[in-house]
């Protein structure tokens, strides 16, 4: 049975019945580097902004023509095929897009990989996908090459300098080499990025090359081994056709120009389709911090640019806000957009109070992002992940996949053109995340009479208490309400009374409080099973790349 779309009463009239047509999902998403060169030219794309302010920038026209060189290199001077696989390890840096579009035009899959990950944990993913070759940033080249050695891989390296005109490049690096603590050279052969584009500009220009998958994007993996899912260009020009749509059918269109702070990192879907993408798309400027840790790291992009637009996580919201800087100076946004995580209320309500709306979303790996956004405007709904996205359909049932009525709490099902189809590798897994068509997302919703949807927490994340469920999500919004509290974390522990108890992890602002004191504070707005037996104080708590607090390295 499908779940009549009753969201779509909250849609302007130009999205009700949204379907989309094959046209719209055939193609290589790389024409989309001609294109911007063809309607925007020199206008910047990408600026990549170090933490001293300094900047370095590339044309939409620089774009196409260096990404066309990369897929000459590539495929005449690596002789890589069709279908084969490239690992991109970098910050956000502009050999970034270049990196991306370059791969597409040969023909090749793309792998991002997490530049903080292992040796062990690198090893894994190129194992698992593949990688003929290895695009890293230098800063990360020494863990990488043992591993670039054993796999008898390409290497490609790139610095955070290499865009920049001496002598301004060779002083970056310099600070660079100071802050890693020596020289950032491996021990194995390698290719400097800028060298392999001008062996591409040499090559005899390449004919564009195609490959149904864009994408194999590695899942999270904060509940369990990392997954690749197989992401198609046809999934991602769904997704982003439907995400533009929305927006502009509500008086939210990106125009072009319009800056947009990239602090979360490319390499994760949510920053990759968002900000990369989407943006780039329409002709819009992305602002590229490589590292926003500190957070004083992004104070220049938001202080010598016109900043309209950003995403980020609910831990990254609430640093900026206590940033002395951006409190004095807060941007002029035309949106906010929170994913990730749940964004926190007092977080939510602090944002609106300094800056402006924020709009929280909800979307996975193996959605391309997105599943639901709140509409900008007046019809958003704090508290919810707003309206499932026009083109797709949701539905929330029990165990077996059957739907439930409204405001019950179920698991979440998604399906539509920009749901993955299988993971890499994984067929069993990739059984297992499907019921009759529907991808099992994992989260526990609620959807209201009005379409409007709200995360409970993660089916894995549950905690059963005497019997009760309880879901940390809503344990952790009530601690979060203290003064005192910077960040929160509830997971279930064994208990020989209830079965499970709850035990908090919360770091402080500032050191003076107690644990009794956060338990008062739950008792006064919780019922009793939901109140924590245990709270534990660390400095900080263990996050993922894009800020997102892990609950499973809590549990070990």
């Amino acid at each position: 049975m499908t779940t009549a779309r009753r969201w779509e009463q909250h849609y302007p009239p130009q999205l009700r019945g949204y379907r989309l047509g094959a046209e719209a999902l055939s193609g290589n998403l790389a024409d989309c580097a001609r294109d911007g060169a063809e309607r925007h030219g020199d206008a910047p794309a990408f600026t990549q902004v170090m933490p001293n302010g300094l900047h370095a920038d590339l044309s939409f026209a620089e774009v196409h023509a260096l990404s066309s060189a990369f897929a000459a290199y590539l495929v005449h001077a690596c002789g890589l095929q069709p279908g084969e696989v490239v690992a991109l390890q970098l910050p956000n840096c502009l050999h970034y897009p270049v990196a991306v579009l370059g791969s597409w035009k040969a023909g090749l899959v793309v792998t991002n990989v997490n530049p903080l990950y292992t040796e062990r944990e690198l090893d894994a993913q190129l194992t698992d996908s593949g990688a003929r070759l290895l695009v890293a940033c230098d800063l990360f080249a020494k863990r990488a090459q043992q591993v670039v050695a054993r796999h008898g891989i390409a290497l490609v390296l790139a610095s955070l300098s290499d865009f920049f005109p001496e002598p301004v490049a060779s002083a970056i690096q310099q600070k660079l080499e100071e802050q890693a603590g020596g020289d950032l050279t491996p021990e194995v052969g390698f290719q400097r990025f800028t060298q392999a584009l001008a062996i591409g500009r040499q090559a005899a220009p390449l004919e564009p090359r195609h490959h149904d998958v864009a994408l194999y994007q590695y899942t999270g993996g904060t509940t369990g081994r990392s997954k690749g899912a197989v992401l198609t260009h046809a999934n991602l020009k769904a997704v982003l056709r439907m995400a533009e749509d929305y927006l502009k059918g509500f008086d939210a269109e990106i125009e072009p120009g319009e800056a947009i702070v990239t602090l979360p990192p490319l390499y994760h879907i949510f920053a990759f389709n968002f900000n990369f993408l989407l943006f780039f798309g329409r002709g819009a400027r992305n602002l590229l911090v490589p590292s926003p840790r500190p957070l004083s790291n992004a104070q220049p992009a938001f202080e010598r640019f016109p900043v309209r637009w950003m995403t980020g996580v609910d831990t990254l919201y609430a640093g900026l806000l206590a940033e002395p800087w951006f409190q004095a100076r807060p941007p002029a946004l035309k949106l906010a957009v929170s994913g990730g995580t749940s964004l926190r209320p007092v977080t939510g309500e602090r944002w609106r109070a300094a800056v402006g709306q924020i709009l929280e979303g909800y979307g996975l790996t193996e959605s391309s992002c997105f599943v639901a956004f709140n509409p900008p405007g007046p019809k958003e709904r704090p508290g919810t992940v707003g309206l499932p996205l026009p083109g797709s359909d949701v539905r929330i049932a029990d165990a077996e996949g059957h739907e439930l009525a409204p405001s019950t709490p179920g698991e979440l099902l998604v399906r539509g053109p920009h749901i993955i189809e299988r993971y890499l590798n994984r067929p069993e897994e990739s059984h297992e995340a499907f019921v009759d068509g529907w991808f099992r997302t994992g989260d526990i919703a609620v959807m209201d009479e009005d379409g409007y949807l709200r995360i409970v927490d993660r089916k894995k994340d549950m905690v059963l208490v005497s019997g009760f469920n309880v879901y940390p999500n809503e344990v952790e919004a009530v601690i979060a309400e203290h003064p005192d509290v910077s960040e929160v974390a509830v997971i279930g522990v064994p208990d020989d009374t209830t079965g499970e108890a709850l035990c908090a992890f919360v770091a402080l602002h500032r050191p003076g409080l107690d644990g009794e004191a956060i338990i008062r504070h739950c008792r006064e707005r919780l019922t009793a099973y939901k109140v924590p037996k245990r709270i534990e104080f660390r400095e900080q708590l263990p996050k993922s790349p894009i800020g997102k607090i892990l609950r499973a390295q809590l549990r070990t």
